[in-house]
């Protein structure tokens, strides 16, 4: 959930406990434990900063300035410094969530988007630009990135350069546009549908069964769902598959082949790709690194994608035009990341 305010008034309202893990200058990290009961009251909040935040664990819907949806583990929410936000948990389990906060004051913001080629500035302690949705669907790198900071510690420049290529990687998202559409547009039916997934990414999972469970048609889930969840069904459960076998990857010792078919992969080659696709290395490489608690592999890791000697999270950095962002003023950012085309 987003940062407290630093009379921590809201926080206690919501019912919520920060745990700090990192600072550097404008940037804080921590976990954010909410113990909002099934149904209970949304509070009315205020971004201080801006942050992009993991879930980790339970589900709420988030609504804000910039649009509305139903959050469930791996979905990040952005958050604009000043804008108001609520949080309700209509759909929860009852038992709360977790989350993992990143802040950014404005000027690192700022200073960030003018690495990637894309800050203008546009006033004195002003961020430039804005993130434009509320939120995007689960992007597995970023996880990784989160949960690598998460076990790092504090040592050497692990948080600055996690931000870069964090910020990178949403910014990208957005602009490749997988941010879903705002509530209501965002259909009961495609959101059933991602339960289903979520729930049921291990088992060998049909589109028909998926459908079902939406009362849908096939090729009209297709259409529906991409719609308001921002990436295709297929796309959605390679990302849960993923999100999973990370998770085993880094917290267990299971060997990689059971990963994989625990993970819902019936073939390892098919688990290998799509693994060394999304993060630029070997499933059995992404742990050692992990293992190592290395710094410097947020970044410059996996210049090689074809070599398993580190971790392969460098996004790529180079600038072109895209509406990932605006400036204050609703204006589009005049660069954005350089598009790959929709990835699984």
């Amino acid at each position: 959930m987003p940062m407290p305010r630093p009379s921590f008034v809201d926080a206690v309202a919501a019912d919520r406990r920060y745990r700090p893990l990192q600072s550097g200058t404008g940037l804080r990290l921590m976990h954010c434990q909410c113990r909002a009961a099934r149904g209970e009251r949304a509070v009315d909040e205020e971004h201080q900063q801006f942050s992009i935040t993991l879930v980790d664990r339970g589900r709420f819907t988030y609504r804000t300035r910039t649009g509305a949806a139903e959050l469930g583990p791996g979905w990040l929410m952005l958050g604009n410094a000043g804008d108001g936000y609520a949080c309700s948990h209509e759909d929860s389990d009852g038992a709360g969530d977790d989350c993992t906060v990143l802040s950014m004051s404005a000027s690192m913001l700022d200073g960030t988007l003018s690495a990637l080629g894309a800050a203008r500035q546009t006033g004195a302690g002003k961020a430039s630009e804005r993130f434009t949705h509320a939120c995007l669907p689960p992007l597995p790198r970023v996880a990784c990135l989160f949960r690598g900071l998460d076990d790092g510690g504090e040592e050497g420049f692990a948080l600055e350069e996690a931000t870069l290529a964090i910020v990178a990687l949403v910014r990208r998202a957005l602009g490749d546009g997988e941010a879903p559409e705002p509530l209501p547009r965002q259909d009961e039916r495609a959101r059933a549908a991602a339960f289903c997934i979520e729930t049921r990414s291990a088992e060998a999972l049909t589109l028909d069964e998926v459908a079902q469970t939406a009362g849908l048609s096939s090729f009209h889930l297709l259409r529906v769902f991409r719609q308001a969840i921002g990436v295709t069904p297929h796309q959605y459960l390679l990302r849960q598959r993923l999100m999973h076998a990370l998770h085993l990857l880094r917290d267990t010792r299971r060997p990689v082949t059971d990963v994989a078919y625990d993970s819902g992969w019936a073939d390892l080659s098919n688990f290998n790709r799509a693994f060394r696709r999304e993060f630029g290395c070997s499933p059995r490489a992404l742990r050692t690194s992990a293992r190592r608690r290395s710094s410097d592999t947020v970044l410059d890791a996996g210049a090689n994608p074809d070599s398993d000697a580190d971790v392969g999270l460098r996004p790529d950095l180079t600038p072109t035009t895209g509406p990932a962002l605006r400036d204050a003023a609703g204006t589009p950012a005049a660069t954005s990341l350089s598009r790959r085309g929709t990835r699984s």
